[in-house]
Formats: structure tokens, C-alpha cells, sequence
């Protein structure tokens, strides 16, 4: 575990960049499911900081789930290029900012006799995404239960025969079940879904649902619990 300290990074990207540089990855292919496992465990001390410090990097964490979700399906394999390509692009202009920002203040220094006493201010912004906050526990479960995929990824079990469904079926079948209770447990939203696909698919309508604020994430001690929410 990281003794972290995310005072220290300007936001989410900041971070991005440092573990891309740590671990030596190439910017322009980054191995989404290699970055979301560090990132979540990099920020997986959510206990230590406040909230407002913690809302941007957990919208990140479940930004890198998400795609990391959906590339595991070929259906989405036209959405999941979009979206890693969409990264990328944020990736480098945050890059190009930062080492401009880093320029333009040595230049201030450099002629700090020559300059009013005005900063400069290049307000630099995180545009990471629309989704709203998860728990990071809700994101770890997620990751978890990822992991033993490509732990299993030659397993019978995970292999085997798959029933045709789609995003909007499993969405659909999320919605009646919340209509009949508006609260359910994550683990029991889950377990009456064995394959592979099925539960890809509900990882990403949770987080899809969580976005368009359908669904709120409680933590309690024990469980994770999803709360349905009425559009009005």
C-alpha cells in the first residue's frame, strides 16, 4: 500500500502522469487495466483525505473502471477506442500545459524585475469526465471481482457458453429489480449473475446509472448499498 499524499498532485491527471512516467508506459497505448489497478490502489486511502480533495480522482477512478469494464466486450470496442483515445488527448493537453506553466514561471522569475506583481494564472482545468461519485469501495469490489477474470481467463467457467444479451437488456433488468426495491446490496445485485459478459455489462450500467444520477452509493460497515432514484 502507498503512504499517499494527493496534496501534492494539481488533480487526477497530475496523478495519471506520474504513475504513466513510474511504471514507464507509453502515453500514446497505455494499458488501461494496468493504470486502473495502480490508480485505485494509489488512492485506496480514502479515509485520509477530505472529500472535496477525494470527488475529482474517485470521478477518475470510475472513468478508468468504466472503460476498463467495457473493453473487456468486443461490442464496445468502438466506444472503449473513443474513450482511451479521448484520455489520451486529455492526458497531453494537461502535459503541454503543465510544461508551459513550468516555463512561463521560470521566465517570471527569471524577470521578476521587469514584471508587475500579477501572476500568472493559466487555469489549467481537469476535464475528466461526466460520472458522478461512486464509493471507492464500490470501485474496488468492481476491480476485484475484474481481477479474477484474467486470473480465470482459461477457466471452463468463464469461457463457456454465454446467453446473447446487451447493455440495454441487463440495464433494463437492473431497473425492474430496483422498481420492485429501491436498495439493494452490490453483492446481491450481482450474484444471480455468473458469466462473464453479464456481469461486465452490470459493472458498466451501475456506473452508467451512477452517472446520470439513477443510483446513489451507500457504504455501510459491512456492505455497499445501491439506492435507487426516481427521475422526476
Amino acid at each position: 500500500m502507498y503512504n499517499v499524499n494527493l496534496e501534492i498532485f494539481q488533480g487526477p491527471l497530475d496523478l495519471l502522469l506520474h504513475l504513466i512516467e513510474k511504471m514507464e508506459l507509453d502515453i500514446y497505448n497505455i494499458p488501461i487495466a494496468k493504470l486502473t489497478e495502480s490508480y485505485l490502489e494509489y488512492i485506496n486511502t480514502s479515509e485520509e483525505f477530505s472529500l472535496e480533495i477525494a470527488e475529482e480522482y474517485i470521478v477518475m477512478a470510475a472513468t478508468l473502471l468504466h472503460i476498463k469494464s467495457k473493453s473487456l466486450l468486443p461490442k464496445f470496442e468502438e466506444d472503449v477506442a473513443e474513450e482511451e483515445e479521448d484520455l489520451v488527448q486529455q492526458l497531453l493537453d494537461y502535459k503541454n500545459y503543465k510544461e508551459l506553466s513550468t516555463k512561463l514561471e521560470i521566465l517570471k522569475k527569471e524577470r521578476a524585475q521587469y514584471l508587475e506583481k500579477e501572476s500568472i494564472d493559466l487555469d489549467i482545468q481537469d476535464n475528466i469526465g461526466s460520472l458522478r461519485i461512486p464509493s471507492i469501495k464500490l470501485l474496488k469490489a468492481m476491480e476485484n471481482v475484474l481481477k479474477t477474470f484474467n486470473n480465470n481467463e482459461n477457466d471452463k467457467a468463464f469461457v463457456g457458453y454465454r446467453r446473447e444479451i446487451s447493455f440495454e437488456d441487463i440495464k433494463q433488468e437492473l431497473t425492474e429489480r430496483f422498481n420492485k426495491n429501491k436498495k439493494l446490496s452490490f453483492s446481491g445485485l450481482i450474484k444471480n449473475y455468473t458469466e462473464r459478459n453479464e456481469i461486465v455489462l452490470v459493472f458498466v450500467s451501475i456506473l452508467t446509472m451512477i452517472r446520470d444520477q439513477e443510483l446513489i452509493c451507500i457504504d455501510n460497515e459491512n456492505e455497499i448499498i445501491l439506492e435507487y432514484k426516481l427521475k422526476e
